[in-house]
């Protein structure tokens, strides 16, 4: 095989497929790791959070102190589909002296994506969070319910409360906005109208996020650091704590909790332009629809996609406007768009 031969297009596609099959093959693995994993049995070490993960290290907090640590090496072991071993919202235990985080307790709830370069893999947002602010705006960049739809099956696979946050009320709204927040007020999501500009709304804010740990998301844009400062205002342990991080009042590269003083906790992420589902099957899809869901019980074929069948109550449904478009559009595109491989 000379050179251009072992580059071609057919033999790295090749290369490809046989990587991804070594990744699925669960036969090189003993019957025992099949099993459930054992009880975790946390060491006899201090307990903490962390606050940011850097490039130079993690930065865990515990009873007030804070301490930029690294991962021990044994963690790293073995493959994982995780394109990152620790996140933000963690709780770690870790030797205080020498700086090394030595386990890292199972988490109740993930807020992970698709990695946008390797759909295989996948990346933590945060951990332990209950309730999920998605964060859009009226105006620059425009509301993409599609995006919104795809955040809140996330929180509900993960069993977190989705809050719609809509920044910016002070610019001119769409003619469909109205509508459009009502779909999600039917849903029984809390849609929260804010100001970052005047403040309106943002006490309002500050009482959905009281005694939560709170995920703050969105697309670029739509103002995460105007809310984030607004909810922070005259809170001196976060400028602390951002200042121990060495990265200013505010970043937008790195995920960082901050405690609120009214109790609770808020966990900064960059903004992002895409949000792709993680090993998401198409049979948990629909559960995720309520509405849709629901109106697929009365289908005359079961399974029903919701697509072509006749006699489909979810289309009856959505030609009588019991359904929203925008909802069935994303249901759609999260029924063609997920991989054959996770299937």
């Amino acid at each position: 095989m000379d050179f251009e031969d072992k580059f071609s297009p057919k033999i790295r596609q090749q290369k490809k497929e046989r990587k991804i099959k070594s990744l699925n093959d669960r036969s090189k693995y003993k019957k025992t790791d099949l099993k459930k994993p054992p009880v975790f049995a946390p060491p006899a070490l201090p307990r903490g959070r962390v606050i940011s993960v850097l490039s130079e290290g993690v930065f865990v907090e515990n009873e007030g102190i804070g301490s930029l640590c690294e991962i021990k090496g044994a963690l790293k072991k073995g493959r994982s589909r995780q394109k990152n071993l620790i996140c933000v919202g963690d709780y770690v235990y870790f030797d205080p002296q020498k700086k090394i985080i030595e386990a890292i307790e199972p988490r109740t709830t993930i807020l992970s994506r698709a990695d946008h370069l390797r759909q295989r893999k996948e990346q933590l947002l945060a951990a332990n969070v209950d309730q999920v602010l998605i964060c859009v705006s009226v105006a620059f960049p425009v509301i993409k319910p599609n995006l919104i739809d795809r955040y809140i099956v996330a929180c509900l696979k993960q069993k977190m409360r989705p809050v719609l946050v809509v920044n910016k009320i002070d610019l001119s709204s769409p003619p469909y906005l109205e509508e459009l927040l009502e779909v999600y007020e039917e849903l029984d999501i809390p849609v929260c109208k804010i100001s970052t500009i005047n403040n309106y709304g943002i006490e309002d804010l500050k009482n959905l996020m009281k005694g939560h740990t709170n995920v703050l998301t969105g697309q670029s844009g739509v103002g995460k650091t105007s809310i984030l400062n607004a909810i922070t205002k005259g809170n001196f342990r976060v400028r602390e704590v951002m200042a121990k991080t060495e990265k200013g009042a505010h970043t937008t590269t790195t995920s960082l909790l901050i405690p609120l003083k009214s109790g609770g906790y808020c966990i900064d992420t960059p903004g992002i332009k895409s949000f792709g589902l993680f090993d998401l099957d198409k049979k948990e899809v629909e559960p995720l629809f309520k509405e849709i869901h629901k109106a697929g019980k009365k289908c005359s074929f079961s399974p029903c996609s919701h697509t072509h069948e006749p006699n489909c109550a979810v289309k009856k449904g959505l030609e009588k406007g019991k359904i929203a478009l925008t909802r069935y559009q994303s249901y759609l595109s999260l029924m063609e768009g997920i991989r054959e491989d996770y299937e």
